[in-house]
């Protein structure tokens, strides 16, 4: 009766572990499409009922089927392409202002103001001829202005969207925080953090996708979440970042706990606040920078020139243009000179007062620094050039890395969905092999049920 007993309660078991196994397997069939489900296996464990040779089956939970080797280069890698296609997206726009197909850009407005030198040299005398000079002249300047004061507005619009992007990072990390610590109520009380689980990993792929992130398990279920080289999540514990402005107006990144900040730049290396950053703080500044020199450089070779000469009133000594004292902030500056607005005769064509008003040697000169090599030994052409064609590579260099970066990344992603993802040809083989198991044990059930009423039919005769 005993060794019938004993039977009977290890079917019962099997049942409720077949039965466990049936329910994990669902679950898994029934998130196949869930974003972010992680695939669960449930764990069966052999339980002694006194010897090697009776033992039952009880199930005691599930696993999920991670990998945090995985999951850590997904991380990275989300991170990576993360920044190089916001650096892509911000230098499209870069190179959108440079665009001279339109024949409205800056390489158009370079060539209207020499030809308009040109045809000054070919008719002197004439009054359209020089008040086309100073249109030209005009447009020049209000394009590098307008250049200029694009630039300095997509640097302040980065600011901004690196400010959101660190509000955004400082709100991913309280979730995680808040998940962290229901975590880790729910496996002290014994239960199943499965689910919980699945959501702070959502979190931290979409938290991958600001910043570099790296984590860090502990035997609680808790995690520690650094972030470019710092604890942004330890355990429930949040210290937020911020963005701030350097004295040379780069950005600085900021670690903040309580009153006091650290600051981290330096380490930051992926997500899409590095690509902000690198964008505004390399791209846009040395972009920037270039136009302000060829500005500076141009309209100085011409105010030199200009001033040596003499325009049809006979006055000499006038710039063409206000540039100011500096390269730095020349392309905002930059204007047509007061003392030549808006009169035409102030225009110097002539090189001598003799040849006034028909002279046309400094005409000449000033059509001829167009091919003349400027301060940096290039000439305004070549200089344009550089830096219209260093745009295109910095554009080309980085759509490269946007693609090399998202390939590695998709590769991980199909290692971490071999892992972790569902498969239903594998469930419908694990469902059919607990439907099975499950009605093995009921059969075995059902046997022993016969067997001991039996016995107790025999006993009570």
């Amino acid at each position: 009766m005993g060794s019938l007993t004993s039977l009977l309660y290890t079917a019962r078991d099997s049942l409720t572990a077949q039965s466990y196994g049936l329910n994990v397997t669902g679950q898994n069939i029934t998130n196949v499409n869930t974003p972010g489900y992680v695939r669960r296996d449930p764990l069966l464990e052999t339980r002694a009922l006194g010897t090697a040779t009776t033992g039952s089956v009880v199930a005691t939970g599930l696993r999920r089927a991670t990998d945090i080797y995985i999951e850590r280069r997904e991380l990275s890698a989300l991170g990576t392409s993360s920044a190089a296609s916001e650096h892509d997206s911000q230098l499209a726009g870069v190179e959108a202002l440079f665009n001279d197909l339109s024949g409205t850009g800056m390489g158009s407005a370079l060539d209207n103001l020499f030809s308009s030198f040109s045809a000054l040299a070919s008719n002197p005398n004439d009054p359209t001829t020089r008040a086309a000079v100073l249109g030209a002249a005009g447009a020049f300047a209000d394009r590098a202005n307008s250049l200029a004061n694009a630039l300095s507005d997509s640097k302040n619009e980065l600011l901004k969207q690196a400010q959101e992007t660190a509000a955004q990072i400082n709100e991913k990390a309280n979730s995680i925080s808040e998940l962290n610590r229901r975590i880790v109520a729910a496996e002290a009380q014994g239960q199943d953090a499965a689910d919980l689980k699945d959501q702070r990993n959502s979190v931290l792929l979409d938290l991958g996708k600001l910043v570099d992130i790296r984590t860090i398990p502990d035997d609680k279920g808790s995690i520690i979440v650094q972030a470019s080289g710092t604890s942004l999540v330890d355990g429930t514990d949040v210290r937020p970042i911020s963005v701030d402005l350097n004295a040379d107006g780069s950005l600085k990144i900021l670690s903040n706990r309580g009153s006091t900040s650290t600051e981290i730049t330096q380490f930051l290396s992926g997500g899409k606040l590095a690509g902000i950053k690198e964008a505004r703080d390399v791209d846009i500044f040395d972009v920037a920078s270039k136009l302000d020199k060829l500005v500076f450089d141009v309209g100085n070779a011409i105010n030199t020139q200009h001033a040596a000469g003499f325009g049809a009133d006979g006055g000499t000594g006038r710039n063409l243009f206000d540039v100011g004292p500096t390269a730095d902030g020349a392309g905002r500056a930059i204007r047509l000179s007061a003392a030549v607005a808006g009169n035409p005769a102030a225009v110097a064509a002539a090189s001598d007062p003799a040849s006034v008003p028909g002279g046309t040697g400094n005409a000449v000169a000033l059509a001829n620094i167009w091919k003349t090599p400027l301060s940096d030994g290039r000439t305004a052409s070549e200089g344009y050039g550089d830096l219209v064609g260093g745009i295109g590579q910095r554009k080309s260099a980085v759509a490269q890395a946007v693609e090399t970066q998202n390939a590695i990344k998709e590769q991980i992603q199909a290692m971490r969905e071999a892992m972790s993802g569902v498969s239903l040809d594998e469930e419908m083989v694990s469902l059919t092999k607990y439907q099975r198991a499950y009605e093995a044990a009921g059969r075995v059930l059902s046997t022993v049920d016969e067997l001991m009423q039996d016995l107790i039919n025999r006993v009570g005769r």
